[in-house]
């Protein structure tokens, strides 16, 4: 059968998300123990983030005869800066990037941003169809992308800016965020960012970009997580140094789950 598995991890811990991307990317490290216990060789992800960028429900692929409880205990209990919570079992051969939706949330500290409804302003003007040329690493992909729905959120001191869309462009978020709020300060609204014809030299800080979930049409997840697990990779986050912005995140993702958990 083939499985569906949502899982998050903490992007500064890995030396990148992609296979050979470093000894310790997000990917080989997945492969490494689903092999040496003997349930798969190969995995396929959904999203290819970029280094340093964390995930909330990312989701991978992976055919086995295993049961799900099986294969999402052993990830949660070699992989610690991994957290595997929720499966699906999926038709034979069903490809996770073809997805309805794939959100991200960018979280920016309210004393970056000088005119909190200017950004509002400015980030609404990238929802649509447009040509993210200028706004993306270029690669052989077309460069034509649709964001369906951005919203930009205040909650104390700390900003969301939250981007959906069935599909993202390598630094295309980060690009566009650095932009924003490089003209925000400046207090400056481009009508028109899609008017550049080079790319934005700048990039926002990458640990503060999270993918927050991916959603597929009529597919419905089970959560599987066990509660030693909830509380290890609550307790990792927790004493994080400096990333406190994302670790409030994934805190708060996984706090209302705490009564739905499995005991040992």
């Amino acid at each position: 059968m083939r499985l569906f598995i949502k899982f998050g991890y903490i992007g500064w811990e890995y030396t990148g998300f992609q296979a050979g991307n470093g000894e310790w990317s997000v990917e080989d490290t997945i492969q490494r123990e689903l092999a040496s216990a003997g349930i798969a060789d190969r995995i396929a992800t959904a999203a290819r983030t970029d280094r340093n960028v964390s995930a909330i429900s990312n989701v991978l692929a992976v055919d086995t005869a295993a049961a799900p409880s099986k294969v999402i205990g052993i990830l949660n209990s070699r992989i610690p800066a991994m957290i595997f919570h929720s499966w699906a079992e999926v038709p034979v051969g069903m490809n996770p990037r073809h997805c309805l939706s794939k959100s991200y949330r960018y979280m920016i500290p309210a004393r970056m941003v000088r005119d909190f409804d200017l950004l509002k302003r400015q980030v609404s003007a990238f929802a649509g169809t447009h040509d993210f040329s200028a706004f993306s690493r270029r690669d052989s992909r077309n460069p034509v992308r649709t964001i369906s729905d951005v919203s930009v959120s205040g909650i104390g001191d700390l900003i969301e800016v939250e981007f959906r869309a069935r599909s993202f462009l390598w630094n295309q978020i980060r690009s566009i965020v650095a932009f924003c709020l490089h003209y925000n300060a400046r207090g400056e609204f481009i009508s028109d960012p899609f008017a550049i014809r080079d790319r934005f030299p700048l990039l926002a800080e990458p640990t503060r970009l999270i993918l927050n979930d991916i959603e597929y049409s009529g597919i419905s997840f089970t959560r599987l997580l066990s509660q030693s697990k909830m509380r290890n990779f609550s307790h990792m986050l927790e004493t994080v140094e400096g990333r406190g912005i994302v670790s409030r995140e994934f805190l708060s993702a996984f706090a209302g789950i705490n009564s739905n958990i499995g005991k040992e």
